[in-house]
């Protein structure tokens, strides 16, 4: 398990660096599965029951590990640097980082990143970009 991360920017490039690993176990534990489900339902405006939410984050994270298996990005010759961090909440940060392949292509992300219990985690959020 990763340690808690204690700001956003951190929480990225943990996940960043578990991806250049490609080892899905330790992107697994960079995510945090059960906001992801809570966006998702909060999302479609419907209330959602505790046997729903637990159900919802296991199939998001056996999705998830499926489209490893399936297509595992390669972020190793990929070259990420941070330009800035929002904090539309305190709980809730977006990270904008510039990247760069070895091939010149350049591109901009913005990763949403909330604090939990566990401190900082990258979550899937449907308005902005994800790794």
């Amino acid at each position: 398990m990763p340690p808690p991360y204690t700001t956003p920017h951190d929480a990225v490039n943990g996940l960043i660096e578990a991806y250049r690993t490609l080892n899905i176990d330790e992107i697994v534990q960079n995510k945090d599965f059960d906001i992801d489900s809570r966006l998702f339902w909060g999302g479609l405006g419907l209330p959602v029951f505790p046997e729903q939410a637990a159900e919802s984050r296991v199939a998001f994270e056996t999705n998830f590990r499926n489209e490893l298996r399936e297509h595992m990005p390669d972020y190793r010759s990929v070259a990420f640097s941070f330009i800035s961090e929002e904090r539309p909440q305190a709980n809730f940060a977006i990270v904008t980082l510039d990247g760069s392949t070895t091939d010149k292509k350049a591109f901009k992300l913005r990763i949403p990143v909330f604090h939990t219990e566990n401190g900082w985690k990258v979550v899937l959020h449907s308005s902005y970009d994800h790794l």
